[in-house]
Order: structure tokens, then C-alpha cells, then sequence
């Protein structure tokens, strides 16, 4: 993890064979044309687990995709509408 993701205000997490998890990376890069993506640290579980488990565990986490507003500790889980995700990712 470098300085730069520790500054970005939202953190996705993430894993394989998760459709959720594709339907949500695919709205943030077309819908909302990448408009968020210096704000977002992705956290994949299998690339990063000791990252993503500390994160997790710290903010109760039990299923992906979420997304979380460091600032305020705030996690968004239900993130299969775009106008709850532009919401959240706007706040």
C-alpha cells in the first residue's frame, strides 16, 4: 500500500468470482466515467489479504463489494444502484 492509497478517501473492496463485485467496477468506470477513481483505493482479497482482512475486520465486514468513506468509517454495501453509489462516493 503506498502513501498516495492511505490519502484516498474511499476504500472498494473486493475478490474474485464476485459478481456483485464486477457489476459495481463496471458502473464506477462507465456510468460514472472513472470520475472517482483518485478518490478510491481498491482492496482486493486475494492480492492484498492481510491488507483487506485488517480493513475488514476493523469495519465488520462480511460480504463484498463494499465501498468505505475512511473519514467518517461509513460503509456502503448496497452497491447495486448507481444513484446509492454516486451518493456515497459523494458525500
Amino acid at each position: 500500500m503506498t502513501d498516495t492509497d492511505q490519502t484516498r478517501p474511499f476504500v472498494l473492496f473486493t475478490q474474485d468470482q464476485c459478481p456483485q463485485c464486477e457489476t459495481l467496477k463496471r458502473m464506477l468506470a462507465l456510468p460514472l466515467r472513472g470520475a472517482f477513481d483518485t478518490q478510491i483505493e481498491v482492496l482486493h482479497r486475494q492480492e492484498q489479504p492481510d491488507a483487506f482482512a485488517r480493513l475488514a475486520e476493523a469495519h465488520a465486514l462480511a460480504r463484498t463489494p463494499a465501498l468505505l468513506h475512511r473519514p467518517s468509517g461509513k460503509l456502503l454495501l448496497d452497491t447495486g444502484s448507481l444513484g446509492a453509489v454516486k451518493a456515497f462516493l459523494t458525500q
